[in-house]
């Protein structure tokens, strides 16, 4: 009975904030003056504005796939087949970007590569051009920060499939008359093929659905996410609906076409797994070349963190024309914790973020062990239901929420929510759902049913097992997807830009009116504030990850 109970409550939250909201904006693009129509869909394509967003929305996520795949891929194959010195301390910088929401790294690109960036105006006074030698702005700069912030995820999944490499199988087709070209494309891309399709995917749902980067220097290139939102801001809710209805189908469908892909070239090894020996360079030129190439991915990585931290510390009202800032103090930072006006965005984040990690405790538990651990029949309806989000760009999940809650509904406790403060954690908490749900259920993957059965021999009952057993054993998971849930919510800015209220602005939304009123010191030190609880937290999953 009591199982019942819980599955129908987790149904229903989950058709109350992720299905009935999507549904509900669909049924808007659907509907006209007279009742239902497709006159928003005609309108949509008439549009020539909307139809470039869109096309400029797909070549976006294509040239990131692109891009990304061949940094990341081209990294991870370094890392991983060629011994290097610190390799260890390069593998975990080279993930740090995956950790840094995509705001921060946005302003400190812009501080770096904009028109009158630091490293733009060095450049131009050392070669003494009479214009900047580049300009970070439109498709250019959005790829560009895009390469930074996303190759994390080519880098990270090919890097796993390459230590399952079998070293046997390479021996065997060596022994066998195989040349390195054959082995590489006979052995090791059937291994890695997979790793590249799942990147690709998650590197184009994440690049059609960027918006900091579009927004911030996209300029007159438009984008789907930037239309959606002056859709909205104009309250032409109809045109925000078919514009998110469309963005979704464009990922839904790219997700299936390369899932059909990856189902078709599924490989298997039917050896045993030994690991690849590291090839040692024993040429003093290349050993050179291969040291100066660490040396320059660390500097590329470290470089925006490092601006973010030293412009956090510039005197408010000195750094206006000089290249470099010359007068540093504590002042942002005294700002910050003294006023309550400056104070507040970072306590609103960090309060709605606990709040999402808490939801998402409360749904990803018990959803992760009727996934893992129960032969229920609504099984596959709960795991579609907390992955869909994954598909969905985070601009089309915060319209989807307006248009759910902006009535009262049986789903909202016949309350308005648009408007109110829970309204953008519940948001967060829709979008990061799945982080949340991927991590406790690789916990209780890994958990023993003989503890489980123990304790039922023992006379314990379900709720008794629940808290002596199985919470604290997959508690380090938990911890993990908590801190997850953190890093990626108290950054964020996508959903807070269409959802915050003056009572719970972010401080994604108080950095970006710290840049246009140009107070540089004061953003980054937000900035400094959320890269140093984003550390924390990493240092902590990964201690919890060695536990």
């Amino acid at each position: 009975m009591k199982k019942v109970v819980i599955t129908s409550i987790l149904l229903w939250v989950l058709f109350s904030f992720i299905l009935f909201p999507m549904l509900k904006t669909f049924q808007i693009s659907l509907t006209g003056d007279n009742g239902f129509s497709i006159v928003n869909y005609i309108d949509f394509f008439s549009n020539k504005a909307y139809v470039i967003a869109l096309k400029n929305s797909i070549t976006i996520g294509l040239i990131t796939v692109l891009v990304c795949g061949v940094i990341g891929t081209t990294l991870a194959f370094l890392i991983n087949f060629i011994d290097m010195p610190f390799k260890n301390i390069i593998d975990k910088l080279l993930m740090l970007p995956i950790v840094l929401p995509g705001l921060i790294i946005v302003f400190a690109f812009m501080q770096l590569y904009g028109e009158s960036g630091i490293i733009t105006k060095s450049v131009q006074t050392l070669f003494k051009l009479d214009k900047p030698p580049f300009a970070l702005l439109g498709l250019k700069g959005i790829i560009f920060i895009h390469a930074y912030t996303q190759y994390v995820f080519f880098y990270m999944n090919v890097s796993l499939a390459i230590k399952q490499i079998d070293r046997c199988a390479i021996d065997a087709a060596i022994n066998l008359g195989s040349t390195r070209w054959q082995v590489f494309t006979k052995i090791i891309i059937p291994f890695t093929k997979p790793a590249l399709i799942a990147s690709a995917i998650i590197t184009f749902m994440t690049g059609i659905g960027s918006f900091s980067a579009p927004s911030i220097i996209g300029g007159s290139y438009k984008v789907m996410t930037t239309q959606i939102l002056l859709s909205k801001a104009n309250n032409f809710m109809d045109v925000a609906a078919t514009q998110v209805v469309i963005l979704t189908l464009v990922s839904l469908t790219y997700l299936g076409v390369l899932r059909y892909y990856e189902n078709k070239i599924k490989f298997r090894s039917s050896v045993k797994s030994i690991k690849i020996k590291p090839y040692k360079v024993k040429n003093n030129f290349l050993r050179g070349l291969l040291l100066l190439l660490l040396l320059f991915l660390i500097l590329s990585i470290l470089l925006p963190v490092i601006t973010i931290v030293v412009l956090s510390f510039v005197k408010p009202g000195t750094w206006m024309i000089d290249i470099y800032p010359r007068e540093f103090s504590l002042d942002n930072y005294i700002r910050i914790f003294q006023k309550s006006r400056s104070l507040a965005p970072f306590i609103n984040s960090l309060f709605m973020a606990l709040i999402t990690a808490l939801i998402s405790i409360v749904v990803a538990i018990p959803a992760s062990y009727i996934i893992v651990k129960t032969k229920s029949k609504f099984k596959l309806i709960i795991e579609l239901l907390i992955m869909l989000p994954w598909a969905i760009p985070s601009s089309a999940i915060a319209i989807n929420m307006i248009n759910a809650f902006n009535k009262p509904t049986v789903f909202s406790g016949n309350k308005i929510l648009v408007g109110t403060f829970i309204l953008l954690p519940l948001a967060y908490f829709v979008s990061l759902i799945p982080l949340m749900f991927r991590s406790t259920t690789i916990s209780l993957q890994h958990l023993n049913d003989t503890y489980i059965e123990a304790s039922k021999s023992l006379k314990a009952n379900h709720l008794q097992t629940f808290r002596r057993v199985i919470l604290p054993l997959i508690t380090p998971g938990v911890i993990s997807g908590v801190m997850l849930i953190v890093i990626r919510s108290i950054g964020e800015y996508t959903i807070s830009a269409f959802l915050y209220t003056v009572q719970n602005r972010p401080i994604s939304i108080a950095m970006v009116n710290g840049i246009f009123e140009y107070e540089i010191g004061l953003t980054m030190a937000y900035g400094s504030l959320i890269v140093l609880l984003t550390l924390l937290a990493n240092l902590l999953i990964g201690k919890l990850s060695k536990n």
